[in-house]
């Protein structure tokens, strides 16, 4: 059987335990096994589960993985994205749009400590969503603007998305975060105009939105939410008064101040290098717990432990998630390799008649499809192995590469069937699914016209990580 047949089997395999729902994790080492055993013996893929699995997590550089995801988990639960939402909320609410502006910008502080955009999704989904249905928006226009906001989350660092990239690619974890920055903040005021926008357009309409106010607050007061592909998580009874009114300004402002400092603590070990990576997530995370304890003393010990109890069994419930999915993508990629697919795929597209950008840009066009079916970490670590050496043998920059990739999976986690932000915030708002989907068209259109912009000019991407190397 020659290697191309077995490759085309190997796939076929991993897309059909997909379509049945196996875990990606499980559905990426299973597959790589049977290729292995296909491709060499029943020998070769006894050692390749015996030794991938440790050397490919028995590395120092993995920690900031369980870091960051433990100060996501602690910064919710220290209820700072509700608190930061309502002061700004309280800041821009009063004009036209203002709520847009509120929730976009909370997108950009909780992407800050998440690193996650189905984590800011759910967060700001129960938290705004209704709110700008109250205040006129439609559903479709409330819907998408936080489904568009929470794709800053894998964008503006800390991103889990950025380390997975810099794990398969091996480009410097620093220089990815540092090129996050600047088009996060371009993303971020694009999003603004689009709905500033599109809010123009539509007009209020508090009238239409009566049954589907009554949906989100009866969702709002449900115990689970089902997100397909991830166990139901639970969510807390909420009221339907706006958390600004229940929270004093000076607890809004107490959160900002801890986002503040959790923002400086990631951002400063970029640019200054006093501070590892690793270091500096450490630190993010215990400042984040810190918060915890400070936000909730009032309530007694008992509630404070039950609120880190709570954040730490998120965090390590995320995290060995995260590390069954690079267990899984090692062996995977150890197959792959083995086939020789990612040095064929390269000399076939280096030797096609076109230029290297029109490559690059097909390579970009690939991950639309990809985004539809599969989760965006699983996008990563699938396709990086593969596609990031061509790009190199062609004569572009990894880090480069990497935010234009970013951005093309944050358009996946937009996009039907397996739209995973739509889903989230579906799940917790009880709108119905094409609603949301509706609502995030246009800004494909705002996302499309950045991705265009990063590609012709890079510098847009380079000149914060060419800035900060220099000072080094």
């Amino acid at each position: 059987m020659s290697a191309e047949l077995i490759v085309v089997i190997t796939l076929a395999l991993f897309f059909l335990m997909l379509a049945i729902e196996v875990p990606v994790a499980f559905a990426l080492g299973l597959s790589g096994v049977v290729g292995s055993v296909m491709l060499h013996s029943f020998r070769v893929a006894d050692s390749v589960l015996a030794n991938v699995p440790f050397e490919s997590t028995a590395k120092f550089s993995l920690i900031v993985i369980p870091l960051y995801i433990m100060l996501g988990a602690m910064a919710t639960q220290a209820r700072i994205p509700e608190r930061v939402y309502s002061m700004i909320n309280r800041a821009t609410g009063r004009f036209k749009g203002g709520l847009a502006v509120a929730t976009i910008g909370a997108s950009g502080g909780f992407a800050a400590v998440s690193g996650s955009s189905v984590a800011t999704a759910a967060t700001l989904g129960k938290i705004s969503v209704h709110q700008m249905i109250r205040h006129g928006y439609s559903a479709q226009l409330a819907t998408g603007i936080v489904a568009i906001g929470a794709t800053l989350g894998i964008l503006i660092p800390p991103s889990i998305i950025m380390i997975f990239y810099s794990i398969m690619s091996g480009e410097s974890i620093s220089a990815l975060f540092a090129a996050g920055i600047i088009p996060g903040i371009l993303s971020a005021i694009a999003y603004v105009v689009t709905a500033l926008i599109l809010l123009r357009r539509d007009g209020r309409r508090v009238s239409e939105n009566e049954e589907v106010l009554a949906a989100v607050g009866a969702q709002n007061g449900s115990e689970t939410v089902a997100v397909p592909g991830r166990p139901a998580t639970s969510s807390r009874a909420r009221t339907d008064e706006p958390e600004g009114r229940r929270d004093s300004l000076f607890s809004e402002f107490r959160s900002l101040a801890w986002l503040a400092i959790i923002v400086a603590v990631v951002v400063l070990s970029i640019f200054t290098g006093l501070t590892t990576l690793s270091e500096s997530a450490a630190v993010a995370a215990v400042v984040a717990t810190i918060a915890v304890v400070a936000e909730h003393f009032r309530s007694g010990v008992r509630s404070v432990l039950a609120r880190i109890r709570d954040g730490l069994a998120e965090a390590a419930s995320v995290t060995s998630m995260a590390f069954a999915v690079v267990v899984g993508a090692a062996i995977f990629a150890y197959f792959l390799v083995s086939a020789r697919v990612p040095n064929d795929l390269s000399r076939m597209l280096t030797e096609l008649d076109v230029a290297p950008i029109v490559v690059v840009i097909l390579i970009l066009l690939l991950m639309i499809p990809l985004g539809m079916f599969l989760d965006s970490l699983a996008v990563v670590v699938i396709v990086v192995p593969i596609v990031y050496p061509t790009v190199i043998e062609l004569g572009f920059d990894g880090v480069w590469f990497a935010i234009l990739l970013v951005k093309m999976i944050e358009i996946g986690l937009l996009t039907p069937p397996v739209g995973m932000n739509c889903f989230v915030i579906s799940g917790v708002t009880g709108i119905k699914l094409e609603t949301v989907f509706r609502g995030v068209a246009p800004f494909l259109l705002c996302e499309a016209v950045v991705v265009g912009l990063l590609l012709l000019f890079p510098d847009i991407v380079m000149w914060l990580p060419e800035l900060i190397a220099s000072y080094r």
